[in-house]
C-alpha cells in the first residue's frame, strides 16, 4: 500500500536524510504526495478524466514530472471548490489552495503564488519560477477614418523648417530686390511674401521676379527647387495616408480605466492582488479596489477569461485585468482561432479540407501600455515542511537552465502576433467627404477669410475715397 508523504517523513532517517541533503535527496519508497492546482493556462492545465482523477499538464506539469523523478514519489491532484489561490477570513482561516495546505488537506500547492507576508506566515514558499505584472486586457475600437489625415505627411520639424526657410528667403528677397518707387515698403513686403508662397504652392510668380538680378533668380530658383521636392513628397504621403484607418485603443493605463465611468472590469478573487490593493489607503490602485462598491467590478475565476473576452469584453464595456503573460496567452488564442474560422469558411467554399495551421486571424484585443503590480511565482508547501527545500533546489535547477520559461512561451505558439499590433490599418477604398471633409473645412475657411478682406479692401476703398 501506498504510503502519504506524512506518513514516510514520520521515518526518522527520512527525515534526517531530506535535511541533510535536500538537493541529492531521494525517498526510498515512493510516497504519495497530495497537490493542490487551479487550471491557470499557460502555467497549468488541470483536466478530469473520465475516471475523474485530476491530471496536470502545461509547464507545471512538467514540473511535477522533474519532481517526481528526481525525489521518487508520486502525486495525486486535488482543486479547492472555490477555484481560488486562497485569502485570509477574518476568523483567521484561509481559503482556496491556501486553505487546503494550511488544514493539511494538501501537502503542496502548484500556483503559482505570489509572495505575501501573511500567507508566509501560514505556509512556506519555493523558490521563484517566474515573475510577471498585471495587464489591462480590451478591445480595439473599430477602424475610424482620421479627416486630419492630410497634415500628417509632413512632421512637425518639417512644416517648422519650411516656415523657417520661407522667412529666410523672403527676407534675403527683400533685401536683394528693387522696391517699385510707387509702393510703400508694407506693401512691398506683403507682396514678396505672397510670391514666395505662390512658389511654396505651385503658382506663378512675376515676371519682375524672374527678370531680376542673377542673386535673385538664384534665390528664388533654390526655394523652387526645395519647395517642389517638398509637395511631391507630401502629394505621395497624403495619398497614403487617406486610405489608413485608425484603431482605437483608449484604455491604456489605470487612470483611463478608473476614469471612464462606462468601463467594468473583470478580476480573480481571492488574489495578492485583489488582496494587497484591498489595504490600501491611497493611490490609483486603492481607487480601482473602490470601483467594486460602484459596480464596476465582476470576479470570475481564470478559465472563464476566454469566454469573458469573447462576449462581454468584445461586445460592451468591460476589460480584463490578469498577468501579462496570460493577456498575451488570451490574445493568441483568439487570433488563431479567428484564423481558423477564416480558413474554414474559405476552403469549405471551395470544397477543400481545412489545414492545421492558419495565419490570417484577427488581433481585436490589446494590451494597456501601462502595467502594473509586478511579483514573483512560487509554489507552496505546508509550513515547516522539510520537502520544500527539496523543491526549491530542483526548481531553481530548472530556472538556471531556462526550462520553465521555455516551457511557458513553447504554449503560446502566436504569442509575438497580437502583443504590438499597430493602432492603425491600411484598407483599399475610394475617397469619400468622410476621408476629405478636414480638408475641405480648411479650405472653406481660407475662401471665407479671403472673401472677409475683399470685402474689406472694397469698404477701405469707399471711405478713402
Amino acid at each position: 500500500m501506498v504510503q502519504s508523504l506524512q506518513e514516510v517523513l514520520a521515518d526518522p532517517e527520512v527525515l534526517q536524510g531530506l535535511n541533510l541533503n535536500p538537493a541529492s535527496f531521494r525517498f526510498p519508497s515512493s510516497p504519495l504526495v497530495v497537490a493542490s492546482a487551479v487550471h491557470w493556462p499557460p502555467h497549468i492545465a488541470v483536466t478530469r478524466g473520465t475516471d475523474g482523477v485530476l491530471t496536470l499538464s502545461l509547464a507545471m506539469g512538467n514540473v511535477m514530472q522533474v519532481l517526481t523523478q528526481t525525489l521518487n514519489f508520486t502525486y495525486s491532484v486535488i482543486t479547492p471548490e472555490d477555484q481560488s489561490w486562497g485569502s485570509e477570513l477574518p476568523n483567521g482561516s484561509w481559503t482556496g489552495m491556501i486553505g487546503q495546505v494550511v488544514e493539511k488537506e494538501a501537502d503542496i500547492a502548484l500556483g503559482p503564488f505570489g509572495i505575501k507576508l501573511s500567507r508566509s506566515r501560514v505556509v512556506d514558499f519555493t523558490e521563484s519560477l517566474y515573475f510577471d505584472d498585471r495587464a489591462i486586457l480590451a478591445k480595439k475600437g473599430e477602424p475610424e477614418i482620421d479627416p486630419w489625415g492630410f497634415l500628417y505627411p509632413l512632421t512637425d520639424s518639417v512644416w517648422a523648417a519650411l516656415a523657417g526657410g520661407l522667412v529666410v528667403v523672403w527676407l534675403t528677397l527683400g533685401m536683394m530686390s528693387h522696391r517699385p518707387k510707387v509702393a510703400t515698403l508694407l506693401d512691398w513686403s506683403i507682396e514678396l511674401l505672397l510670391e514666395n508662397m505662390r512658389v511654396f504652392l505651385n503658382q506663378d510668380v512675376k515676371d519682375s521676379l524672374l527678370l531680376g538680378s542673377l542673386k535673385v533668380r538664384t534665390v528664388l530658383g533654390s526655394w523652387m527647387v526645395g519647395a517642389a521636392v517638398v509637395y511631391w513628397g507630401y502629394s505621395g504621403n497624403l495619398t497614403s495616408l487617406l486610405a489608413v484607418r485608425h484603431i482605437p485603443q483608449p484604455i491604456q493605463t489605470l487612470r483611463d480605466l478608473i476614469d471612464d465611468p462606462a468601463v467594468t472590469v473583470i478580476m480573480k478573487p481571492n488574489t495578492i492582488v485583489t488582496d494587497t490593493i484591498s489595504k490600501m489607503k491611497t493611490g490609483e490602485l486603492r481607487e480601482l479596489h473602490e470601483l467594486q462598491f460602484k459596480g464596476r467590478v465582476k470576479y470570475q475565476h481564470a478559465s472563464t477569461f476566454p469566454a469573458a473576452l469573447d462576449t462581454v469584453v468584445r461586445h460592451h464595456q468591460h476589460v480584463i485585468i490578469s498577468t501579462s503573460l496570460s493577456a498575451d496567452l488570451h490574445m493568441a488564442e483568439l487570433f488563431i482561432q479567428t484564423a481558423f474560422l477564416r480558413s474554414a469558411r474559405g476552403r469549405r467554399n471551395k470544397g477543400l479540407t481545412v489545414p492545421s495551421s492558419c495565419s490570417a486571424g484577427r488581433c481585436d484585443f490589446y494590451k494597456g501600455r501601462q502595467t502594473f503590480f509586478t511579483s514573483t511565482y512560487c509554489m507552496i508547501g505546508q509550513k515547516g515542511s522539510p520537502i520544500v527545500p527539496a523543491i526549491t533546489h530542483r526548481i531553481r535547477s530548472l530556472i538556471e537552465s531556462g526550462l520553465y520559461g521555455y516551457w511557458l512561451l513553447s504554449e503560446i505558439p502566436a504569442i509575438t502576433t497580437c502583443r504590438s499590433s499597430p493602432p492603425i490599418t491600411l484598407v483599399r477604398a475610394p475617397l469619400s467627404l468622410a476621408n476629405l471633409w478636414g480638408a475641405m473645412v480648411v479650405l472653406g475657411a481660407g475662401h471665407l477669410v479671403a472673401l472677409l478682406a475683399f470685402l474689406l479692401e472694397l469698404c477701405w476703398a469707399r471711405t478713402c475715397h
